[in-house]
């Protein structure tokens, strides 16, 4: 970046000569003012990086102009060109706010090289005090409205070289509102004046002895909130505690924590069996209720794929419909087989939701069955019962007919016999008629009872199909 210079001397071949020796090292952009009057206007219309000017001249000279500028505010980078003799003015200046001087010598480069020089000492000076100066603000904003609460500590040791205290050196506005102490309160006082007690005194120390960082996590009584700290160095036997109001977090994590036990709980103790498998179909728990139903306990399938527990002729068709839970789907009144430690098969009706995380993905599927075992017997059985009834009634109404054909018969017979075997013959042919009539009646009562049944109660026969149905599969995200 280039250096802006106003020259300032009476005398035109001097100003001429500063010009064009220091443009010429194209480091500078040179004005020239012949008074200092002159430099004071220019000074109203232009700022410059640095002011040179001769210590001689009428009416003002170089150290009048000076405090001129300074009892303005000007606080420009001023350079003092004089002669041998006048050291004490030269410390005079200095004391006015001078920067630097320069001793004119004899030989014109020289001096013309010395006063480049001069200029740039003078200049990257000021512009690295300005370039601290706007860091340590633009620092001093950052501590001031940071989100968490800061305070700046020195550590106290007692006469033995032992830690004992910590002095309170500065606190930002977030610690003021944490807890309700301003800065004028606690700076230079002790904190054990402050809360009456040295928390935190070893590991405090430590870090400052270490040079090495620590963090934590702590409740505060007061203001009765919960904090994660972090303590790092600061100077030679300071530190400074940050402190982050994680009050939230910790409450939030409470709950799910008490809802998450509360919930495993309620697994745990189900009446009902509950299983639940990861998205590549590992089974990763199982309740109470699950082991009772089928003898295995949780050690024996945790970690394992869920097609150890299906029958073995149709575990990957069974398994196939339960991985698509893996594609968002869930059991809903799902027929599914288990095969117990036994070896025997239970049959239970599922029915699952799915577990997403943060993100929206599939973590786990749960699984609850109903077993409905005994129910699907009682079904075959009154399947079963309700084919035999029927075979039973048409064997009955045959029957009813073989029996009507032979008494026609006898009937006819008995036409040729005389009249009191006549009628015996007719008076068990009709015995036997009544009989047949009953079996009718009952008969036709029989037939409307089954229908009944059929009707209101669902029961009838169908067969052992021996298959499970996969229909009630529905897609959902559960």
């Amino acid at each position: 970046m280039m250096i802006s210079v106003l020259c300032v001397d009476d005398e035109p071949n001097m100003l001429y000569l500063s010009k064009a020796f220091l443009e010429k090292t194209g480091e500078f952009v040179v004005d020239t003012a012949s008074s200092a009057q002159e430099a004071l206007t220019r000074l109203q219309q232009t700022e410059y990086d640095i002011i040179v000017s001769d210590y001689i001249m009428p009416v003002l000279s170089g150290l009048d102009f000076l405090r001129t500028l300074r009892k303005q505010g000007n606080q420009t980078p001023f350079i003092l060109v004089s002669c041998r003799g006048q050291e004490m003015e030269i410390v005079e200046a200095i004391n006015d706010g001078l920067s630097g001087y320069l001793t004119k010598e004899g030989d014109p480069a020289y001096n013309f090289a010395m006063l480049s020089h001069r200029i740039n000492q003078v200049v990257s000076l000021k512009r690295s005090e300005e370039g601290w100066k706007e860091s340590e603000e633009r620092f001093r904003f950052l501590y001031t409205h940071m989100a968490e609460g800061v305070a700046l500590f020195t550590l106290i040791r007692d006469e033995n070289g032992n830690p004992v205290d910590f002095r309170f050196e500065d606190v930002n506005l977030r610690y003021e509102e944490i807890f309700n102490y301003t800065a004028d309160m606690v700076r230079g006082r002790c904190i054990s004046d402050i809360i009456g007690y040295v928390p935190c005194l070893l590991a405090c120390s430590s870090v400052v002895e270490s040079k090495t960082p620590i963090f934590f996590e702590k409740f505060l009584a007061r203001p009765s909130k919960y904090f994660s700290i972090s303590v790092s160095p600061w100077l030679e036997t300071g530190f400074a505690m940050i402190f982050s109001d994680i009050t939230r977090r910790v409450k939030a994590e409470e709950q799910l924590r008490e809802t998450s036990e509360y919930l495993q709980k309620l697994i745990t103790h189900a009446g009902t069996p509950i299983i639940v498998w990861d998205k590549e179909g590992n089974i990763t728990q199982v309740n109470q209720a699950f082991e009772d139903l089928t003898g295995y306990t949780q050690d024996d399938l945790i970690g394992k794929t869920i097609r150890c527990i299906l029958p073995e002729h149709e575990a990957e068709r069974l398994f196939s419909i339960i991985h698509l839970t893996s594609l968002g789907m869930h059991l809903e009144s799902t027929e599914i087989p288990v095969r117990i430690k036994t070896g025997d098969i239970r049959t239970l009706k599922w029915n699952s939701a799915n577990i997403m995380d943060n993100h929206g993905s599939l973590r786990a599927t749960i699984a609850l069955g109903v077993d409905i075992t005994r129910e699907k017997e009682l079904e075959e059985e009154n399947a079963t019962a309700v084919f035999q009834l029927k075979r039973n009634l048409a064997e009955l109404a045959i029957l009813n007919d073989g029996i009507r054909n032979p008494l026609a018969v006898i009937l006819a017979c008995a036409e040729f016999q005389d009249e009191t075997s006549y009628s015996r013959i007719m008076h068990q042919v009709w015995e036997i008629d009544k009989m047949i009539d009953q079996l009718d009646s009952r008969w036709i009562e029989s037939e409307k009872i089954l229908k009944f049944l059929e009707k209101h109660y669902r029961i009838g026969y169908t067969g052992k199909s021996g298959k499970y149905e996969s229909s009630d599969l529905n897609q959902g995200s559960g």
